[in-house]
């Protein structure tokens, strides 16, 4: 069965440039870390550049590509188009490379946060260096519910290479890695990742979202091993006059991840498994359309067998000048290791945009 999209009488593909944004994020760390070779002395940093590109590619799809300038070079952060219209039954259509849709925190850009970093706990626990990022292809739908609630349900499937740990040799002569294997790192396993997640007005205006995320991938192909993580997250948007709302925002996680490895006696592949659970909390109070402050709490299981706990607590504010070009963003956090010396982090950020794509408010 095929389904042709009709276009309507008139429609044409867009002729005109797209949409074209520069956004900045240089930034000044402060730590007292044990571990950081700048210990208690400011380090001045570029940051990463986000070159954005964005147009509607015809009355049915819109197209993105994002481009990240760092200290790697030049690179593709997301390549993707979005068909909105014309498929059956309500569905949309999401094909490319992507920031998946798994909580709240790991699809938006750095630098539409209200604080200068994410939190550990999605470091610790979902796949990919600096947010799971994968490409892949999604289908969704929203459905409309009693009164002023709607439900949006989407299913991702996924190239699966974020998910891949490299493990390390047992040294043992029969280890495929000590005779100059990889364990089957080339061969690609496809990976999966579902969310549900409901909207409801509260009054007016003000209004709360509550989702549930899963995710799925092969960590280590010859060993068959998985990582699967769990997720559930609420946030609600409480407007408290025409210029001025709070944000509060929750998130927990479970992580189940098998870790393969080489038993030398039996001469196959083994693992163990890790199951930790953490999450984290933050309110960010907005007010006068240009200020922002707010506190944040964290709390979370290292994936090692010891599971050992791991907190922060810090404080942020922000300013915008004038509009939403130019945001300059403070945070303080204090990390505190479980077995370990606490210590804290102070991060200044300057965001600035170029272009339509804004630095978003807070």
């Amino acid at each position: 069965m095929s389904v042709e999209l009709a276009a309507p009488p008139g429609a044409r593909a867009g002729v005109v440039n797209p949409d074209i944004s520069v956004i900045g994020q240089p930034f000044i760390t402060w730590t007292n870390d044990p571990d950081a070779v700048d210990r208690k002395r400011p380090r001045i940093d570029i940051g990463e550049t986000e070159a954005i590109f964005d147009a509607a590619l015809n009355p049915y799809a819109h197209g993105t590509f994002v481009m990240t300038l760092g200290k790697d070079g030049l690179g593709l952060e997301e390549g993707y188009f979005i068909l909105t219209r014309g498929l059956p039954a309500g569905l949309a259509l999401k094909g490319g490379q992507y920031r998946l849709p798994f909580g709240r925190i790991n699809p938006v850009h750095p630098h539409a946060l209200p604080f200068a970093e994410r939190f550990n706990v999605l470091a610790a626990y979902l796949p990919g260096d600096e947010a799971l990022i994968e490409p892949g292809v999604q289908l969704s739908r929203r459905f409309a519910l009693v009164g002023d609630t709607s439900l949006d349900v989407n299913g991702d499937w996924l190239q699966g290479d974020s998910y891949r740990i490299a493990r390390q040799s047992s040294g043992d002569p029969g280890d495929p890695l000590a005779g100059g294997g990889d364990d089957r790192a080339g061969e690609s396993r496809p990976a999966f990742l579902a969310r549900v997640s409901s909207f409801s007005l509260l009054g007016e205006q003000s209004g709360l979202e509550v989702g549930l995320s899963a995710t799925r991938g092969v960590n280590n192909v010859a060993a068959g091993t998985q990582t699967r993580v769990l997720g559930a997250d609420v946030k609600a948007k409480l407007w408290t006059s025409p210029r001025a709302y709070a944000v509060v925002q929750a998130e927990a996680l479970h992580l189940d991840r098998e870790d393969a490895a080489w038993d030398p006696t039996l001469g196959t592949y083994t693992h163990t498994t890790v199951k930790p659970t953490g999450g984290y909390l933050f309110t960010d109070f907005n007010w006068a359309t240009r200020y922002n402050a707010g506190a944040s709490y964290e709390c979370f299981q290292r994936p090692t067998a010891g599971k050992e706990w791991d907190q922060s607590v810090g404080a942020f504010a922000g300013l915008a000048l004038l509009e939403e070009s130019t945001a300059f963003r403070a945070e303080w956090r204090r990390f505190v290791p479980d077995g370990g010396h606490a210590f804290d982090t102070v991060i200044l950020r300057v965001v600035f945009s170029m272009g339509p794509h804004k630095a978003h408010q807070f």
